[in-house]
C-alpha cells in the first residue's frame, strides 16, 4: 500500500535548529564509527601478531577495508552541506489517519482491517521511529516494551565480507536502551540450507539452556536458511521459539541466480568429470553450485509450496521486502541492478513480491520499504535501530511476541 505525504512547512528557526541536531548525531555516529574502528582493528591485529597466517592476515585486511569504509562514510555524512528534510514524513505522521493508528497501537485498541491493514499500520510504526532517530524536535508516540525474548540475528549471502553480521548495529543499540538481549547464529553465507540449519540448531540448543525463549530476525538468506531449519527441527523447540521475521529474504528464490551469466559460467560443470574439476569439488564447492540451487526460484519455491504445512504453526512468520532505484542504491546494488535487470520493485538482489509469503501460507506480510539489499551493514546510515523496534512494537500490539 503506497503511502502520500502531506505538506509540512518549517520555520527558519526551526530548520537551522534541526540542522545542527542533525550534524550533532552525525558527529556521534563518527566518533562511535572511529572507536569502533580502532577497537576491531586491534583485536585482528592481536590475533595476526600472536599466530601470523594467512586466515588471520585476510580478517586483519578486511577489518581494514572496512573500518576505513565506515569512517570516510560517517565523515562525509558529518561534512556535507546539505541534508535531506524529513517534512513530507512529518506531515503525513501529523494527519489525522497515522495518529489515529499511533494512538490506538500504544494503547493497544484494536484497529479494524477496513480502517488500515497491516501493511499500513507497520510503516506508520516504522516511520514513526525513523524520524526520531533523525529529527530531535521529533516526539515519537510508540514505545518500545519490555519483552523476554531475545533476538537471534540470522545474516545472509557472502555476510563474511563484513565485519558484523546483517543489523547487528541496530541490535545492539535495542540492547543498550531497551536491555532486549541478542546474539546472532555463525552461519555461513555460501552453504546451503541443509548445513546452515544443522548450524541454527546447534546455536539454538546452546542458547536455550539460558531458558530465553528465542526470536528470529533474520536478513536476506538466513530468512530461507531459517525456514528450512524450522522444516526440519522446528517441532523440537516448542514455544522456545516465538517467531521468524525475514527482510529482504527470498522465501520464493531469486531469479537472479536463474540469469544468463550465472548459466554460462555455470558450463564449467559439464567438465565435472575431469580430474581437476573432481579435486577442487573435494575441497570447494565449485562457483557455489549448491549455494546457487538454494535460491534458486526453480527449487526454493517448490520448496516452499511442498514444505509449508510442515512449518511449525505455534509461532508467528513476518516478511519485509525492499526497494529501491538504481540511484538511491549502495554502489554494489547499482551494479546488481545493471547486470541482473527486472522489470520487478527490487532492493538490487532480490524482487519484493517473492520476499513476501504467498496467500495461501497466511503469514504476516509487512509490505515493502525504502532500501536497498546493503541496508544491514555496520556501515549503512539506513536507520536499522528504527526497524526493529517497529516490529518489536507491531508484533508486542498483536500480542504475538511475548
Amino acid at each position: 500500500m503506497s503511502i502520500t505525504y502531506g505538506d509540512y512547512n518549517l520555520s527558519k528557526k526551526t530548520k537551522l535548529k534541526d540542522f545542527l541536531n542533525r550534524k550533532i548525531k552525525r558527529l556521534r555516529v563518527l566518533e562511535n564509527a572511529t572507536h569502533s574502528s580502532a577497537e576491531d582493528i586491534k583485536k585482528q591485529f592481536s590475533k595476526f601478531a600472536t599466530q601470523p597466517s594467512l586466515k588471520h592476515y585476510a580478517k586483519l585486511s578486511r577489518s581494514f577495508f572496512n573500518s576505513s569504509t565506515w569512517i570516510a562514510k560517517s565523515t562525509f555524512r558529518l561534512i556535507r552541506p546539505f541534508e535531506p528534510t524529513f517534512s513530507d514524513k512529518v506531515a503525513f505522521l501529523k494527519s489525522e489517519q497515522s495518529q489515529y493508528i499511533l494512538s490506538r497501537v500504544r494503547e493497544k485498541k484494536s484497529i479494524s482491517y477496513k480502517r488500515a491493514t497491516y501493511n499500513e499500520i507497520f510503516k506508520t510504526i516504522f516511520l514513526d521511529f525513523e524520524v526520531s532517530h533523525l529529527d530531535n524536535t521529533y516526539k515519537n508516540i510508540s514505545k518500545v516494551p519490555k519483552i523476554e525474548s531475545s533476538v537471534l540475528l540470522v545474516s545472509g549471502i557472502l555476510n563474511e565480507i563484513f565485519t558484523t553480521p546483517a543489523f547487528e548495529r541496530g541490535a545492539q543499540y535495542i540492547k543498550e536502551n531497551y536491555d532486549i538481549n541478542f546474539d546472532y547464529c555463525p552461519t555461513s553465507g555460501i552453504q546451503n540450507n541443509k548445513e546452515n540449519s544443522l548450524m541454527i540448531k546447534n546455536h539454538i540448543e546452546k542458547l536455550l539452556e539460558e531458558n530465553s525463549p528465542v526470536w528470529f530476525f533474520t536478513f536476506s538468506k538466513g530468512g530461507v536458511d531459517t525456514l528450512h531449519f524450522l522444516k526440519e527441527y522446528g517441532q523440537d523447540f516448542g514455544e522456545n521459539i516465538c517467531g521468524l521475521s525475514t527482510v529482504a529474504s527470498p522465501i520464493l528464490g531469486s531469479e537472479r541466480v536463474n540469469h544468463k551469466i550465472f548459466q554460462l559460467i555455470n558450463k564449467i560443470h559439464t567438465l565435472e568429470k575431469s580430474k581437476a574439476y573432481k579435486f577442487l569439488d573435494q575441497h570447494f564447492d565449485v562457483l557455489f553450485k549448491d549455494f546457487q540451487k538454494s535460491l534458486s526460484s526453480d527449487f526454493q519455491e517448490s520448496w516452499f509450496q511442498e514444505n509449508f504445512s510442515f512449518l511449525p504453526r505455534n509461532m508467528f512468520y513476518t516478511a519485509l521486502a525492499l526497494e529501491s532505484h538504481w540511484y538511491e542504491s549502495h554502489i554494489w546494488m547499482v551494479l546488481t541492478k545493471l547486470f541482473f535487470q527486472s522489470q520487478s520493485i527490487n532492493d538490487g538482489i532480490v524482487d519484493a513480491e517473492r520476499a513476501l509469503y504467498p496467500d495461501y501460507f497466511q503469514g504476516i506480510n509487512l509490505g515493502i520499504l525504502k532500501g536497498h539489499h546493503l541496508i544491514g551493514t555496520r556501515s549503512s546510515d539506513y536507520i536499522q535501530e528504527a526497524l526493529i523496534e517497529a516490529h518489536i512494537v507491531f508484533l508486542n500490539y498483536l500480542g504475538l511476541l511475548r
